[in-house]
């Protein structure tokens, strides 16, 4: 995914982007990297400190507590992204289920950003505010 145009799509899809203006994106998409893992690679390890988030743009990822898994992951959504606002020790691992395109994001780039772009920060809030309340709904029906 060369294509700035084709990772500022990517990143629209995004619920803690979807609010974020498409100038403030195109700024994300060039600061952020592009990892593809292999199916059954793990990109996040349970108890690691880390400070970047990962957006799904092609591919499955299963979020898990050893072998128990927690949610499953597909284009457009997020893995980790608390860690890109408070680093702490990852409360989950997350495997790719294929093989799989991400786009890294991390906190220092998203700092910048914020700082730079107050309303990217009113974007992120709203997108993990409604992230969160559609996880804790699905747990809920679980």
């Amino acid at each position: 995914m060369d294509n700035l145009v084709e990772r500022v799509a990517a990143l629209h899809r995004v619920t803690i982007f979807s609010d974020v203006p498409g100038r403030t994106l195109v700024a994300v998409a060039r600061a952020a990297t592009e990892v593809v893992v292999e199916e059954g690679t793990t990109f996040i390890e349970e108890g690691d400190i880390e400070d970047h988030l990962f957006v799904v743009v092609e591919g499955r990822v299963r979020v898990h507590n050893g072998p128990h898994p927690l949610v499953d992951l597909g284009a457009g959504d997020t893995v980790g992204e608390l860690a890109a606002l408070l680093p702490e020790p990852r409360s989950a691992s997350a495997t790719a289920l294929e093989r799989t395109t991400l786009l890294r994001v991390d906190k220092t780039t998203l700092d910048q950003l914020i700082a730079e772009r107050p309303a990217l920060a009113n974007g992120v809030i709203i997108g993990l505010v409604r992230s969160l309340r559609a996880r804790r709904a699905d747990g809920a029906e679980s």
